[in-house]
């Protein structure tokens, strides 16, 4: 488990995060006005959808309107399904730019980055007193069941604070594998699982993360992030229909 502000990660059900994808400062803010009133556990903003690397003020300005809910600052890069390409000097940069910001919670950093370039930006997040957020996506498939388990077990081996892979089915069998690659790590390693698999064949694991151990599910409030995010309200409908049943 992990509690950062009020919200407890890795007990009860899912947590619901919902992400920024503004291009321009007024559509961050506005997109942002409408999350709040939505009341998510987490808040994600996607950097990568925004098309400048001056984020001082969208940080600013997200922070104001959220300052009680958890911030994860995301770039994500082009190859794990991000919007933008960037450099590994600035992946670097706009990284570290937030973490000494003090307005983010986590930062979500790509497992497959550089070893020169991921290593020291979870010794920077340390420094800062954010968490991390180690992430691995792939959208071509669904990897063999030792190397999902590996790539977790790598996240919690190079220090992340949560371990997160999201996969792309090609059957429902892929679906089944992420599930049972999931309630079995659940018990393996000692930080919270985030694991998705994208698009309408895998949303049922954006839905049953308490029975099966992911502790974060990705809606959405507008334009979704990534496919298979259904709409906030419904997921919370479900999720708590689930957790009622679930702990009964």
């Amino acid at each position: 488990m992990l509690k950062v502000k009020n919200v407890t990660i890795g007990e009860g059900q899912p947590k619901i995060c919902l992400p920024i994808t503004g291009q321009s400062v007024t559509e961050i803010e506005r997109q942002v006005i409408q999350i709040k009133e939505k009341k998510p556990d987490l808040v994600e903003w996607r950097v990568d959808f925004y098309p400048s690397h001056d984020i001082e003020l969208p940080l600013q300005i997200i922070h104001q309107h959220i300052r009680n809910i958890p911030l994860i600052f995301t770039y994500r890069t082009k190859q794990e399904g991000g919007q933008r390409e960037i450099t590994d000097q600035d992946y670097l940069a706009i990284n570290e730019k937030a973490m000494m910001s003090n307005l983010i919670d986590f930062v979500d950093l790509e497992l497959k980055q550089p070893v020169v370039i991921r290593d020291p930006l979870i010794a920077k997040a340390k420094q800062q007193g954010v968490h991390t957020i180690i992430s691995n996506h792939d959208f071509e498939k669904t990897p063999a069941n030792e190397e999902l388990i590996n790539r977790l077990k790598e996240a919690e081996l190079i220090g992340a604070s949560v371990a997160k892979i999201a996969v792309t089915p090609t059957n429902t069998q892929d679906v089944l594998r992420l599930l049972s690659v999931t309630n079995k790590m659940k018990d393996m390693i000692n930080i919270p699982l985030i694991t998705m698999s994208m698009g309408g064949v895998g949303l049922v694991t954006r839905l049953m993360g308490e029975v099966f151990g992911s502790a974060v599910t990705f809606g959405a409030a507008g334009q979704a992030s990534a496919p298979g995010q259904i709409d906030s309200e419904t997921l919370s409908t479900i999720l708590n229909v689930i957790h009622q049943n679930f702990t009964k």
